[in-house]
């Protein structure tokens, strides 16, 4: 009937909102949605759709906010958090707390690397003396010194 399917669609909506464990667990999950279904009289299979289309509403209308936090959930992550907590404590699903994690963590440690390689070459250019810049484009010293040394044979 269909007050059976808002009963059931509100419960979607709640659980979902609420964070309930039984997102954070496929097991729970499985039982709770089997559970549900037989109280509200819907197939499994049915009461699952309709949980996953609440699931997917929730997501559009509150992802942003996690995503606008994200250095955030990386500091967390670095120090220790681990990926399903922060993911219950911001009512997000596991895997895309991962992704938006390891996103982030690659990206920066891709910028570090970068960093550094650019950084230290430039040190090691400097201090051997092979850019040799005076304003006009001069070349490296030691290709000077390789001209000088071919142009004598």
């Amino acid at each position: 009937s269909s007050s059976d399917y808002d009963r059931a669609e509100l419960w979607c909506r709640q659980t979902i909102s609420s964070g309930h464990g039984m997102m954070f667990s496929l097991q729970s999950f499985h039982e709770e949605i089997n559970r549900a279904s037989n109280q509200f009289g819907l197939s499994f299979e049915a009461l699952h759709s309709l949980f996953r289309n609440a699931h997917v509403i929730h997501m559009k209308r509150n992802s942003h906010s996690i995503r606008s936090q994200t250095m955030r959930h990386v500091k967390s992550y670095l120090n220790g958090s681990s990926l399903l907590n922060l993911a219950r404590k911001c009512n997000y699903p596991p895997s895309m707390m991962a992704r938006l994690i390891v996103e982030n963590v690659a990206t920066a440690s891709s910028l570090s690397l970068t960093f550094n390689a650019n950084n230290n070459m430039m040190k090691g250019a400097r201090g051997i003396g092979n850019v040799v810049d005076d304003g006009n484009n001069s070349r490296s010293s030691s290709s000077n010194n390789n001209n000088n040394a071919n142009a004598g044979s």
